[in-house]
């Protein structure tokens, strides 16, 4: 597990994180529209962040599940490349690359690393955290943990939601993000940590968010599978910090909103 120190100016007050992933560019069922969707966001958002949250090719091969191999549009080459053509123009916002299931076939095949290999193209193999990773995020002097996480096992709903929740037993974070199942979702909870420097107890709420995805449902695996139609597209994730005047203390507050 790797904690990536994100570059941010040490003047701004607030970010929107775009956890983008599950592209699955090749798949017959990529949509490059709900992308550029998300990027034309990206262009007018003020400190926009990106996470890369893996599954960015379809990397179908003959022992993959389904008849992937025969329908993807380009071989795992090209993909890579549109890949880089696609997020290159965001390269200095990228703060983090995890790598997904679809890629570790190769990975899993040949012993060659796809996403490392994209990570390199892009100059970003700092950011590379192969499987999982915590971006620090330092706003006004107060810092947000994300954890990133591609995610593993079935497309169920609670399912994912279940997985997610107990990576906070693996790592501490504000926020945990996970890809992987398609879907849309978040929740949150909240966890008393003891405060040893100040003699106190503080309450902090944590963020659950599964990240979704930019494929279409007909006649695709998710369809043969008998799974529900995906809520396509990507999550917003606002990170910022109030500060208001205690006792003649300034007080910094950590806030977090995530729009589904």
């Amino acid at each position: 597990m790797k904690y990536i120190n994100a570059k941010l100016d040490t003047d701004i007050d607030d970010i929107v994180i775009f956890p983008i992933g599950d592209l699955h560019i090749g798949s017959p069922h990529f949509d490059i529209k709900i992308l550029e969707k998300h990027f034309k966001e990206i262009d007018k958002t003020s400190n926009a962040r990106i996470i890369l949250m893996g599954d960015l090719a379809e990397m179908s091969t003959k022992t993959s599940v389904g008849s992937g191999v025969y329908e993807q549009d380009s071989n795992g080459q090209q993909q890579m490349m549109t890949a880089c053509k696609l997020l290159a123009p965001y390269k200095d916002i990228i703060d983090c690359i995890v790598g997904g299931n679809h890629e570790e076939r190769i990975r899993k095949d040949s012993g060659f690393d796809l996403s490392l290999y994209f990570s390199q193209l892009m100059g970003l193999e700092d950011k590379y955290a192969i499987y999982q990773g915590v971006v620090k995020y330092v706003i006004n002097k107060r810092t947000f943990d994300v954890s990133v996480w591609h995610g593993s096992g079935g497309g169920s709903t609670g399912g994912a939601m279940n997985r997610l929740h107990k990576q906070a037993s693996t790592v501490m974070a504000d926020i945990y993000l996970m890809g992987h199942v398609h879907q849309r979702q978040a929740s949150s909870k909240q966890i008393f940590i003891p405060d040893s420097r100040n003699n106190k107890i503080d309450l902090v709420q944590q963020y659950f968010v599964v990240t979704g995805s930019a494929l279409t449902y007909e006649n695709s695996y998710a369809e043969m599978a008998g799974f529900s139609p995906a809520n396509v597209g990507f999550p917003k994730i606002y990170l910022s910090v109030s500060r208001t005047l205690v006792n003649d203390f300034k007080q910094r507050t950590k806030n977090v909103r995530v729009e589904i």
